[in-house]
């Protein structure tokens, strides 16, 4: 029986590493895995035994090791959800997209759900519980009921990107919309050519009559539709209204001219948004369509979806590399610029990793598949990506609220503007005010704001991933604003992480015993530093004669090898052990190495800088950032050598991972809700820091899985420049966010106002609508560039 347990509030690494190796000890449990990125701990339960007492016994443990910790078990119905992607082809209406993402929300069954305005999709997770298709069809009921007429479609799992955007693409209507336009547009000449030539008046208000059913035909129907839902304020109602209002009072050129425009409005910010959309789906033109599967000594072509673990994939020249996997056979160059926003080639031999979205480009390849499709590296980016915008900005947030009321206010005022003046002011006449109502209506729809303000994040995100800056929200691109002070870890951050020994110093023992002693101590450790001591020594160790190994967190390692106690660490596990030294005052990491509590000597390894970092902190200054300030577990003389040389403005130097919190806190303290901290590290070791600042940075990503979970924004290659890059795009895309809110409003308002004074026509009026939404798309895009 499958198990998990939540570890709410769970923060210390070497805790959780404690509990996942202790509840394997627990009789019942036959594995268990701690995940401390997700504060996740998954059990195996035997079938013999009682599940609620084995689950009641590691609740018991866990307490004791970490007391006051939030443990939740996590039910079957809890974790199963069904999710589904409905593509909406012909959705134009910013603001119908908002009312369907808000109405589909509150079906039965629908668990979640999320519109995504700039990729037309929506996005469901159903409750495994209840009857899937019944869902999906009240689903698309009600989109039929909002926004009548769209080409809907059931994303299948095993369809690709690219079939969905043929079978769009066929359903086009934008080539009909045009005809209607430029037919509407002859007749509306022909109507003003009578006029200007005398023809009878009934004769040319046919001719405009049929002209405006050309043009707004589609329009009248689909608010006639929603009028019958029960809705009213939407544009079609509002530009329906309007329209046939002039009609009524005399003014049939002016309704029909005010149709034209919207329609041709409506036309050119499709086709705006079209181009947008085309902009950022090419940048995340990574999904692979299809793998060569290997079968005997045939190739058989298949989704990628359908490949397992173990199996072997041929990927040719020129084509995606489609799954995560090892190569067995061949070498080649590869191009990753899709992932990492490098166009510098890097070459692969046999046993390296692969990544899937690289581009294999002048050899073959074998590969033996080491992920699923769901889990590999460009399934995770294009997941990451196309939900950014489900994380919204506090923006957005009040754009999506201000519209809600927005237009209600608007209309009431239109109506109360029509009606009041000629009954309270003496010759006043109904046909005048309520042609300024009616300036009103069409000003009433927010679409500027709701179409523009999500685009222009979305554009900033895609432009982002394609310099290989992941950005998992809308809400972090906006943060990262905000950010003053930028916290790095030191080691694989500002540094390679690549460790190499340049110094041994032995004490009445030779340099080879010295290095034997040290490496039986490193036999055990994946640390960097064991690597390179044992990468040095570069001799077989007999791990059987280990009789007993322990790590001591922040200190180092006791092992005991044929009789004899060896010690290994900093200084700190030399004076917990009252054993005298000879300090190094060498640059660099320091590993003492004593033998049954007796002194032999010191090995000292060095971490490169990154060519890249002293650039990056530059350039993180050229952009504002006032402090940048670096955590580091590694000894004062190694801290203050790098941060000297980077010009780095504080540093603290031998903290352990909860200290490192402790020194976040402290820079907290007397800042404003506005000044925001960004914390960049490897997205492992990390985690509790990232969680805790505002916008937590994971350097080195490229194939991380705990680095993707764990950071706001994840940076694929291992550049810290890439930071200065993102705060650039957050600081622009704020920048054009604001452009269009301010510009969106004052034409609003200043038609507003011009219309109730009787200055303006429902010519001006139709650009503060459909002109204004045209202008704010067109900038929104200037973020692409």
């Amino acid at each position: 029986m499958k198990k998990e347990l939540m570890l709410g509030g769970l923060t210390c690494a070497h805790c959780a590493e404690t509990i996942g190796e202790v509840v394997k000890n627990i009789n019942g449990v036959q594995r268990s895995h701690m995940n401390f990125v997700s504060k996740k701990l998954i059990l195996e339960i035997d079938s013999c035994y009682d599940e609620d007492e084995v689950i009641k016994e590691v609740i018991q443990l866990i307490d004791s090791i970490e007391p006051g910790l939030d443990i939740q078990v996590v039910t079957s119905k809890q974790k199963k959800v069904n999710k589904e992607d409905i593509i909406l082809g012909g959705l134009t209406c910013a603001h119908c997209a908002e009312v369907i993402g808000d109405r589909v929300q509150s079906i039965d069954g629908v668990k979640n759900s999320h519109l995504n305005f700039v990729n037309k999709k929506l996005t469901l997770e159903i409750d495994s519980d209840i009857n899937k298709d019944k869902v999906i069809n009240s689903v698309i009921e009600l989109i039929d009921s909002i926004e009548p007429g769209l080409d809907i479609q059931v994303q299948n799992k095993s369809e690709s990107a690219k079939e969905i955007k043929k079978v769009e693409k066929k359903k086009d209507n934008s080539k009909k919309d045009l005809f209607k336009i430029i037919a509407g547009v002859l007749v509306f000449i022909f109507a003003f050519y009578q006029e200007a030539t005398g023809i009878e008046g009934r004769y040319s208000l046919i001719v405009f009559m049929v002209s405006y059913i050309l043009v707004g035909g589609d329009v009248l129907y689909k608010a006639l539709k929603n009028i019958k839902n029960g809705r009213i304020f939407d544009e079609n109602f509002l530009m329906t209204v309007a329209t046939v209002g002039a009609i009524s009072i005399g003014e049939p050129s002016e309704a029909v001219g005010v149709m034209l425009f919207y329609k041709i409005g409506e036309y050119l910010q499709e086709l705006a948004v079209g181009k947008s959309r085309k902009s950022i789906s090419d940048l995340m033109q990574i999904r692979p369509d299809v793998a060569n599967l290997k079968v005997g000594n045939s190739l058989k072509v298949v989704d990628p979806e359908e490949v397992e673990i173990g199996d072997y994939i041929v990927v040719k020249p020129g084509e995606k590399v489609p799954l995560d996997g090892l190569v067995v056979e061949g070498n080649s160059m590869v191009d990753t610029s899709a992932l990492t926003g490098e166009s510098v080639l890097r070459t692969v031999n046999k046993g390296d990793e692969l990544l899937s979205g690289f581009i294999n480009k002048n050899a073959l390849l074998t590969v033996q598949v080491t992920k699923d499709f769901s889990e590999s590296t460009v399934s995770k980016i294009l997941d990451m990506v196309e939900n950014a915008s489900s994380k919204k900005s506090k923006t957005e947030n009040f754009i999506s609220v201000f519209s809600r009321y927005y237009t209600p206010i608007v209309v009431t005022l239109a109506a109360l503007l029509a009606i009041l003046p000629p009954v309270f002011i003496k010759g006043a006449l109904f046909s005048e005010w309520i042609h300024r109502g009616l300036i009103f209506l069409v000003v009433s729809c927010p679409c500027a704001l709701v179409l523009s303000i999500p685009l222009s994040y979305f554009s900033g995100i895609g432009v982002a991933s394609k310099h290989g800056i992941l950005i998992k929200g809308s809400n972090y691109l906006e943060a990262l604003r905000y950010v003053d002070t930028v916290v790095f870890d030191k080691t694989g951050t500002l540094t390679e992480g690549v460790f190499d020994v340049v110094k041994v110093r032995s004490v009445d023992v030779s340099e080879d015993e010295l290095m034997k002693f040290a490496s039986i101590a490193e036999a055990n450790s994946n640390h960097p530093i064991a690597k390179s001591i044992l990468k040095y020594y570069d001799k077989q160790i007999d791990l059987n004669k280990i009789e007993e190994y322990e790590e001591i967190a922040a200190h180092g390692i006791k092992a005991k090898y044929e009789n004899s106690t060896v010690l290994a660490g900093n200084e700190k596990l030399m004076k917990t052990n009252n054993i005298k030294i000879e300090r190094s005052t060498e640059i660099g990491t320091i590993v003492y190495v004593a033998v049954n509590n007796k002194f032999v000597g010191y090995i000292v390894i060095a971490d490169k800088i990154k060519e890249d970092s002293k650039d990056a902190i530059k350039k993180i200054k050229e952009q504002g950032i006032k402090k940048t300030v670096m955590l580091t577990g590694d000894n004062k003389d190694v801290a203050d050598s790098v941060a000297k040389r980077l010009k780095l403005d504080k540093v603290f130097s031998n903290l352990l991972p909860n200290e490192k919190v402790e020194k976040i806190e402290e820079l907290y303290l007397s800042r404003s809700e506005k000044e925001k901290i960004a914390f960049v590290g490897d997205g492992i070791n990390d985690a509790p820091v990232l969680a805790r600042v505002d916008v937590g940075i994971a350097m080195g990503g490229l194939g991380s899985d705990a680095a993707i979970e764990a950071a706001d924004i994840v940076i694929m290659t291992d550049e810290p420049s890439k930071i200065a890059q993102g705060i650039k795009i957050s600081k622009k895309t704020y920048k054009i966010v604001w452009q269009n809110i301010i510009f969106a409003l004052a034409v609003k308002l200043i038609v507003l106002i011009l219309g109730a004074a009787g200055m303006a026509s429902m010519w001006e009026a139709v650009f503060a609508d459909v002109g204004v939404a045209l202008i704010a798309v067109l900038n929104a895009m200037r973020i692409m560039k």
